[in-house]
């Protein structure tokens, strides 16, 4: 996994310190919600946590960092899942493949079913499991009602977290059954200094920071789309 942005790295550390089953991670794009929630989610399952978060360097976090933890789900809309390098299905991939249908932008119903099977088996490790949806919002009506019961009251130890860019979009029932974390603006100075680590020239990074509103990551998002 790649460092965290400097006032995530913050965000983290409050995050690791708090108890419960289900987090909403909230707030606009570009503020780094999906990078703090697979942080957490790494930090939760860490088989050697820091209070800084996960080690980065134990059998658990090698499996995050490649995809491939058994005790973490991650569910999201398949063209996100293809973009950040997450395996989809067996059925869902041999779909695909053979052009049966395209990838969907919605997160299917069919995928939260297979996401509740995964709550029910036993995890590998005394860390519990984890369950990553992301971005939330992307659920219609059907995939976040099956997702209700479940997440009101999960099985064994499996924690959920949610991250949103339009949380107001997402069923109350499942807001109120979350604890809500809102990601703050960071201020200008750490996030050109992230932009500038990312190989944005000083020059171009306070013009895409103002373009993009104050966003890093909308900010990084222009700056390679040129």
């Amino acid at each position: 996994m790649s460092p965290l942005a400097p006032w995530l790295q913050t965000q983290l550390q409050s995050l690791v310190e708090r108890s419960g089953h289900a987090f909403l991670l909230q707030g606009p794009s570009g503020l780094g919600q999906y990078e703090l929630g697979l942080a957490l989610a790494a930090a939760w399952l860490c088989q050697q946590p820091t209070p800084h978060g996960a080690c980065g360097t134990c059998p658990s976090c090698h499996g995050i960092a490649v995809r491939a933890h058994s005790d973490l789900t991650v569910l999201m809309p398949e063209t996100v899942m293809l973009e950040l390098g997450w395996p989809l299905s067996e059925k869902a991939q041999k779909d695909i493949d053979e052009k049966n249908r395209k990838p969907s932008r919605e997160i299917r119903v069919e995928s939260m079913r297979q996401l509740l099977g995964f709550t029910q088996t036993t995890g590998g490790t005394d860390a519990g499991k984890v369950v990553l949806i992301s971005p939330a919002e992307r659920m219609n009506t059907i995939t976040a009602n099956t997702l209700l019961k479940t997440l009101e009251e999960p099985p064994g130890d499996t924690r959920f977290l949610l991250v949103s860019e339009a949380a107001h979009l997402l069923l109350p029932t499942l807001r109120s059954r979350c604890q809500t974390h809102t990601l703050p603006w960071p201020d200008a100075a750490p996030a050109l200094q992230w932009l500038a680590s990312q190989g944005v020239a000083p020059a171009d990074a306070q013009v895409l920071l103002d373009a993009a509103g104050g966003r890093p990551e909308d900010a990084w998002a222009m700056a390679q789309s040129g």
